[in-house]
């Protein structure tokens, strides 16, 4: 059987545990101290849902990217944790490393957006500048296809029509919009954007795409870090959310 602490090692040469922010809670959420495992599964979140996803699967280690255990536990009943641990599946997860870490989150969003490799500035951000501008309104619908998404929300207090420079960030990324706009960057697309934080993006304009939605591609950056020598299997998420 494969051992536990050679994927580990492979993931954080990939995205260093030591680069997370520091409220981050990136790492071993459940460490058991199991040598070995059977087979994996990836999510973006661990549900209770996912978890018995992993059970059916028999999936032993679970790799998220959002942290399993994020605020300061003062107790625990029944959910996520009791049932991963009566099951005995080990959880680990990457969460701003990999944002940060090249070929992560972003990365692959820029790549998933059409705009191939983009230059890194500033950790979390990514950004191009353009050959030639492209419409806004073309974008929109480009955008929407590209990610298979039916909506995005837009900010363009600036009434801006086309863009010559374009940036990125995975995840709630409003709050890196004044640092854009420094930057003089036409356009940002991100996950998710606040409202105080879509009042402050008067000179450029933002597609929020969801949260979700802009990391969902987090079982292939497991994939590629891993390789084909283990059995992966993605979990079948989707956004806890309706447009209607």
């Amino acid at each position: 059987m494969p051992e536990v602490q050679n994927i580990i090692y492979e993931i954080e040469k990939f995205a260093p545990l030591e680069s997370q922010e520091k409220w981050d809670n990136s790492g071993w959420q459940i460490n058991l101290g199991k040598k070995y495992f059977s087979k994996i599964m990836t999510a973006v979140t661990v549900t209770y849902d996912i978890i018995q996803q992993a059970k059916e699967q028999k999936c032993d280690l679970i790799l998220s990217h959002h942290p399993l255990i994020f605020s300061p536990l003062k107790s625990i009943t029944k959910g996520e944790i009791t049932e991963a641990v009566k099951s005995g599946i080990q959880i680990y997860s990457a969460h701003t490393n990999i944002d940060k870490a090249d070929g992560g989150t972003t990365d692959i969003l820029s790549q998933k957006c059409g705009f191939g490799i983009c230059e890194n500035k500033k950790d979390f951000i990514r950004y191009k500048n353009l050959d030639k501008e492209i419409e806004i309104n073309f974008l929109k619908a480009d955008i929407k296809n590209k990610l298979n998404i039916d909506f995005l929300k837009i900010v363009n207090l600036c009434n801006k029509k086309t863009i010559k420079s374009v940036a990125f960030c995975a995840g709630a990324g409003g709050g890196e919009i004044p640092f854009i706009q420094d930057l003089g960057i036409d356009l940002f697309i991100t996950g998710e954007v606040k409202f105080h934080e879509a009042i402050d993006a008067k000179n450029s304009v933002v597609f929020a795409v969801g949260h979700y939605d802009s990391e969902k591609y987090i079982n292939e950056i497991f994939k590629k870090i891993l390789g084909n020598k283990y059995e992966i299997i993605g979990a079948n998420e989707k956004r806890p959310y309706i447009f209607s």
